[in-house]
């Protein structure tokens, strides 16, 4: 069983948005994972109190057999003369305020689910959540082997 955790500076993520990509599209990009986003910005008092809670969870998700998950952080810049960018951010990823979670998996056809999305959620039920995603994904692995 693999979690990753890594963090993607949302500047990062720019170039691709301009061509027209979708963030969801940019950030899962294989199949059989679950990924687990958090979306952050700076001097942001909940996501500082929400990111080692996300962190925690990240690791105790990965001491159990469940499956393949990604954890990610997107981060976005944030400061008193520019608060441009997070406002893109918040924009890219359909949201109003941080943090901002979002479980999401591909489908048999490598189509992109949003299983759940919340504004600063209690992390107990982001972990109820990631446990209904990896149920999703398994009953997608069992349709895609008997179409096989």
């Amino acid at each position: 069983m693999t979690v990753q955790l890594r963090v993607v500076a949302f500047e990062n993520l720019r170039k691709a948005l301009d061509a027209g990509n979708k963030p969801l599209d940019i950030l899962v990009k294989e199949s059989e994972l679950v990924y687990v986003i958090m979306v952050t910005r700076d001097r942001c008092s909940s996501c500082q109190e929400q990111k080692p809670l996300f962190e925690k969870l990240g690791r105790k998700v990965q001491k159990k057999p469940v499956g393949r998950i990604t954890f990610c952080r997107v981060h976005a810049s944030y400061n008193s003369k520019s608060k441009e960018e997070a406002r893109q951010c918040l924009n890219a990823f359909h949201t109003v305020g941080f943090p901002t979670y979002i479980i999401a998996l591909k489908d048999g056809e490598g189509n992109v689910l949003e299983t759940y999305r919340s504004l600063d959620a209690p992390i107990s039920e982001l972990e109820r959540n990631i446990g209904l995603a990896l149920s999703m994904l398994d009953m997608i692995r069992e349709r895609s082997r008997k179409h096989a």
